[in-house]
């Protein structure tokens, strides 16, 4: 038997991103939450500095890995 989480989010899926909206904006107001707020992105580095950032082989390659490993869909993964 599936939990109400379990059957609100299946009806979730299917609707549209409106309704989707609509929802959460009700589910707030029952649990008198307060969206997140918007605020700006801290700035960023300028490229100079970013381009002096070193590190060991080893460790670029376990980056790239990683980069590779996020970029791979799973079909079976539901």
């Amino acid at each position: 038997m599936a939990t109400i989480s379990d059957e609100v989010n299946a009806l979730l899926e299917r609707m549209p991103p409106s309704e989707q909206q609509r929802v959460l904006d009700y589910a707030r107001r029952l649990a008198n939450v307060q969206p997140f707020p918007h605020t700006p992105l801290p700035p960023g580095s300028p490229p100079d500095t970013l381009l002096r950032i070193t590190v060991a082989p080893e460790v670029g390659e376990a980056m790239e890995r990683a980069l590779e490993e996020c970029e791979r869909i799973d079909i079976d993964e539901q």
